[in-house]
């Protein structure tokens, strides 16, 4: 892994991004959605928005449902990715990956008012392993 991890915190998840470079024959920008369940800090979700296998996690930590995502459908992954961030569907794929208690307690105003500042952390990280 190269760089460091930036955090953006909303309310009570956060969204964790660093560039990975440690996978054989790929890399790209990792966005993790993390929260304090049970007094543990735990990935609920991950997404991966890799240049040759761009995929998601629901629970990385639980049951560790994996998707692949179809780039001829989703395009670049990075901006699929963004765009699910920007039309508020967090708190369902939360629910999914099994942290309803999580989902429940969003605020939806305060996730979305902080979506911005994931979109800008994220353009940056990348732009700078192009630069």
């Amino acid at each position: 892994m190269s760089g460091h991890e930036t955090r953006v915190d909303a309310g009570p998840i956060a969204f964790a991004m660093r560039y990975r470079d440690d996978i054989a024959g790929d890399e790209g920008l990792c966005i993790e959605v993390r929260a304090d369940v049970d007094g543990h800090d735990t990935e609920l979700l991950r997404f991966d928005c890799f240049q040759v296998a761009p995929h998601y996690h629901y629970g990385p930590e639980a049951d560790d449902e994996r998707l692949m995502l179809d780039l001829t459908a989703a395009g670049d992954s990075l901006d699929w990715t963004l765009n699910v961030l920007e039309r508020g569907r967090l708190r369902p794929m939360i629910e999914r990956a099994g942290y309803p208690s999580v989902a429940s307690s969003l605020d939806e105003a305060e996730v979305t008012s902080i979506i911005p500042q994931v979109v800008s952390a994220a353009r940056e990280i990348v732009d700078s392993r192009q630069a």
